[in-house]
């Protein structure tokens, strides 16, 4: 009987009066109630992620050592080995710098609205429902084409293991990619749904097999491939793509290891269902880049000093040259196939989390009257506590992006640099208005005020419970933005000089047109309906 009351709560006897004494769990849940209604909003959808659960999504949607093998190749012909390197470790450190500071917004406001929801409490009066807006605008871009991603990534993999088995038989065509992408959609769709409410624990084993993969795969590498010189690793540059210089070239393939840092925010969007928002959240968010930081390195480093002769690498038939790699290190077609199986299943597995990532932030910014549809995408299935509209919306944008894959290709690619342009620009906001504020002392400290709701004009803004302290989150979130601009700015470079349609990044088309876009829709339509962050509650 005594673990059952300490289950559920404790209680005491007081003058005959039977008194019950909150749990943790209880004192959680109500400080996780009172810190979203101060934020105005009303506690919908069920808290079903802990620690565990909330670090593996957000740690295998992220991909970072599977994508080093997948995107690699880009980056060996624009900086070559020691390009990679050098690369990855600004890379590293450049997304530390920007996350560190939305950790901490995180913590004052943890929402699943984000980004745009931050931006709207730290900009001017006269500009915070524009920017808020085209913040969460491109937010949407970015967690939609990131599911397409996602499914791009597994089908070409599948397609290489075609290649692989049927060398003689199999020619791939884009339209087999798109079939299969629209395979890898509907498995995410069926988990995020029907499955949806076993998602945490679903998230939690992803996790383990994240870890376990890794060393599946970086075991046998080290065991039976030849080693390359470190000499090598370390001092070789390439230009294969005809830039300039070699520093240009550098900078070109930078997005390789940019690329496999994107969606560190996706506990972001689940905060709304994570115990203990304000600080798991943001703890959540470093522990992601430095654990991911640290496997992605590894790997990075195990396949340079594992590739042998890089030319038959560079110039096989597959779409990624660790294929071939694995090959010439086993010798072996059956297991080739089976360390590529491993990337497959981690791929596929990564799409549950960015599909839940995106869903969530198209309801958030649903609730708030942000997107077409508005009324309809909000609506939370009363049975599962999911917002289920949502969840179908992700799946037909996914669909359609899936036809992208039959024209381009570089299809990878382009939504690559597309979702790594939307997300460096939706995240430059908060980071530009959160530095302005905190150099002009607009925030007050944690303790000031815990009760008050933080989109009212006329009560100051206050610190949450994780902070970095000054003048170190000052330093940080200069860092940060410094490490945008350049990411942002080469996002939109083409692989070589040599550019034809199918080759094209067509990135800064995609990302000029959706920001456009945003803007006309947002004057003739959107400033009708969208006024901010909607106040559903008034804290007490």
């Amino acid at each position: 009987m005594a673990s059952l009351t300490s289950a559920v709560g404790r209680e005491d006897r007081l003058g005959g009066i039977t008194l019950h004494r909150p749990t943790r769990i209880e004192e959680l849940s109500r400080r996780d109630e009172s810190s979203l209604q101060r934020l105005g909003k009303k506690q919908v959808l069920k808290r079903r992620f802990g620690i565990i659960s909330t670090l593996g999504l957000s740690t295998t949607l992220m991909l970072t050592w599977e994508g080093v093998l997948v995107y690699f190749g880009f980056g060996l012909a624009n900086g070559g080995s020691a390009g990679l390197v050098t690369s990855f470790i600004l890379s590293w450190v450049g997304f530390l710098a920007v996350m560190t500071p939305l950790a901490e917004l995180a913590s004052m406001a943890p929402t699943a609205s984000g980004q745009y929801h931050w931006v709207y409490m730290l900009a001017p009066k006269s500009a915070r429902k524009l920017l808020s807006y085209l913040t969460g605008w491109l937010s949407v871009a970015v967690w939609q084409s990131m599911v397409g991603m996602g499914g791009i990534l597994c089908a070409t993999l599948i397609q290489d293991l075609l290649v692989l088995n049927y060398p003689n038989t199999y020619t791939p065509q884009g339209w087999h990619g798109t079939l299969l992408i629209w395979a890898t959609v509907v498995l995410a769709f069926v988990v995020n749904s029907i499955l949806g409410r076993r998602l945490p624990t679903i998230e939690g084993f992803i996790l383990y097999l994240h870890i376990l993969g890794f060393f599946a795969l970086i075991i046998p590498l080290l065991h039976l491939a030849k080693r390359v010189d470190a000499t090598v690793v370390f001092t070789q540059w390439n230009n294969d793509g005809g830039w300039p210089s070699t520093g240009l070239a550098f900078f070109v393939g930078i997005i390789t290891n940019v690329g496999t840092f994107i969606g560190a925010d996706g506990a972001v969007h689940m905060a709304e269902e994570t115990q203990n928002a304000a600080v798991v959240i943001p703890w959540n968010i470093i522990i992601t880049i430095l654990f991911n930081g640290l496997l992605g390195f590894g790997m990075l480093l195990t396949t340079l000093f594992c590739m042998g002769d890089l030319d038959p690498a560079m110039e096989s038939s597959f779409n990624y040259p660790f294929v071939e790699i694995f090959y010439t290190s086993t010798n072996s077609v059956a297991g080739t196939t089976i360390m590529v199986c491993i990337i497959i299943v981690l791929s596929y597995s990564a799409t549950f989390g960015q599909f839940a990532g995106a869903s969530r932030q198209l309801w958030a910014f649903a609730r708030d009257r942000g997107p077409p549809m508005s009324n309809w995408l909000l609506l939370v299935n009363p049975r599962s506590f999911l917002p289920l509209n949502a969840v179908w919306t992700t799946c037909i944008i996914s669909v359609v992006l899936g036809v992208i894959n039959i024209g381009s290709e570089k299809a990878l690619e382009s939504v690559l640099s597309f979702t790594v342009s939307s997300w460096e620009a939706a995240a430059a906001f908060p980071l530009a208005l959160l530095l302005w504020n905190r150099v002009t002392g607009k925030i007050r400290p944690h303790w000031f005020n815990t009760d008050t709701i933080a989109t009212d004009d006329d009560i100051p803004l206050v610190w949450g419970p994780w902070r970095v302290p000054e003048p170190w989150g000052t330093i940080v979130n200069v860092a940060g933005l410094c490490w945008i601009i350049i990411a942002f700015f080469f996002s939109f470079w083409p692989s070589s000089t040599d550019v034809t349609p199918s080759t094209m990044n067509f990135s800064i088309l995609m990302t000029g047109f959706w920001f456009l876009f945003g803007v006309v829709y947002y004057l003739i339509i959107g400033r009708k309906y969208y006024n901010g962050p909607i106040i559903e509650t008034k804290s007490t």
